[in-house]
C-alpha cells in the first residue's frame, strides 16, 4: 500500500497515530495508522506538513491497556452492562456465562446489553475519549442466534479492566457483605453458597457461588459466623449457637 502526496511516494507501514485532513467545506478525513515506527512517522509528518495543506495530527488512539480509560468506559455504562463487565473482570479468563448473569431463577434479562456496550464506545468517540478505531472491549458470545451464552473481555484489555473494576468494587463488596450479614441475622439457620447467592440476588446483587463463599469466609473471619461442618462449607450465626 502506498500514500502519495504531490508526486512523492511514502510506504505506509503500520503506525499508531491519527492524521486528520480538513478542507474549507468542513470535510474531515481521518487516516488512522497502527503500531508506529518513529522514523517513518517523522518522515511522513514532515512531508505532509510541506505538501499536504491544512493538517492536524490528533492524539494517539487510546488503547484499553490504560486503567483510567477502562474506568471511564465502565462508569459510562448503564447498570446492567456495568454488572456484566464487572462479573467478567472478576474472573481470571475475563469470561462470564450468561447463566450466572440471569440469576438463580434464570429470569434476569440481558436484552440490549450488547447494544449498550457499542453505544458507550460510540459515545466515547464523540466525547474525544478515544479514537474512532477503538475496538469494542466486551464481546457477546453465542451461536449467532437466540440467547447470548456469555460475555468476554478482550485479552489485551483484561488487565486494565480488572484494575479499574477492582478500584470501584471495593465499596460494592463491602455493601454485599453488609447485605448478606443483615440477611443472616434476620433469618438464622444454616447458610451455604447457594443460599447466599439467592439472598444477595433478592437485594439486587448478582454473584456466583465462588464470590458467595468468599463473603461467608470473610463474615466468619469477622466473628459473625462459624463453620458447622468441617467437610461442608456450611455456616451458622455464631450467636445462634451460643
Amino acid at each position: 500500500m502506498q500514500y502519495e502526496v504531490a508526486g512523492d511516494t511514502v510506504p505506509l507501514v503500520k503506525s499508531a497515530f491519527t492524521l486528520v485532513f480538513s478542507w474549507r467545506c468542513n470535510v474531515r478525513l481521518h487516516v488512522i495508522i497502527e503500531d508506529p515506527d518513529p522514523d517513518f512517522q517523522k518522515t511522513l509528518l514532515d512531508l505532509l506538513a510541506k505538501r499536504g495543506g491544512d493538517l492536524e495530527v490528533a492524539e494517539t488512539a487510546t488503547s484499553w491497556t490504560d486503567p483510567e480509560t477502562a474506568s471511564r468506559y465502565y462508569l459510562s455504562l448503564p447498570k446492567t452492562a456495568q454488572r456484566i463487565l464487572r462479573e467478567a473482570a472478576t474472573r481470571e479468563d475475563g469470561y462470564v456465562p450468561a447463566d450466572v448473569l440471569r440469576g438463580p431463577s434464570g429470569s434476569d434479562k440481558l436484552t440490549g446489553s450488547s447494544g449498550a456496550f457499542k453505544a458507550a464506545l460510540k459515545r466515547g468517540v464523540r466525547r474525544g475519549w478515544w479514537g474512532p478505531d477503538q475496538l469494542l472491549p466486551v464481546l457477546a458470545e453465542g451461536p449467532g442466534f437466540g440467547k447470548v451464552v456469555g460475555y468476554r473481555i478482550r485479552g489485551e484489555a483484561l488487565q486494565a479492566f480488572q484494575t479499574a473494576v477492582e478500584t470501584h468494587q471495593q465499596g460494592e463488596l463491602a455493601s454485599q457483605k453488609d447485605s448478606l450479614a443483615e440477611a443472616i441475622r434476620s433469618d438464622c439457620g444454616d447458610w451455604d453458597a447457594q443460599r447466599s447467592v439467592e439472598a444477595l440476588h433478592e437485594v439486587g446483587y448478582t454473584v456466583d457461588e465462588k464470590r458467595a463463599r468468599q463473603i461467608l469466609r470473610d463474615l466468619t473471619a469477622g466473628g459473625l459466623l462459624h463453620r458447622v461442618d468441617a467437610d461442608r462449607a456450611v455456616y451458622r450465626l455464631a450467636a445462634y449457637d451460643a
